[in-house]
């Protein structure tokens, strides 16, 4: 979900802001995005920081694949 949320696949508004480095890094993708600060455990647990430390782990190769099948198969293989 948060693929299609990232290319604009759904019209779903991300509360979350980008840091979009110039390259990847050792720890983060092109395509990292800024985990909001909370000192709730329910909230830090919920889908967009969750799913934010999820994707900002995610190599670069995959967070560029063409399509959610694409990216789906590439899930698979792991």
């Amino acid at each position: 979900m948060f693929y299609k949320i990232h290319y604009w696949l759904v019209s779903i508004c991300i509360p979350l802001t980008s840091k979009f480095h110039l390259q990847s890094t050792r720890t983060e993708n092109m395509f990292a995005y800024s985990i909001p600060s909370s000192s709730y455990d329910y909230h830090l647990q919920s889908f967009f920081p969750r799913t934010v430390r999820d994707w900002n782990t995610l190599r670069q190769e995959v967070v560029q694949l063409g399509t959610v099948k694409a990216l789906q198969g590439a899930f698979l293989t792991v």
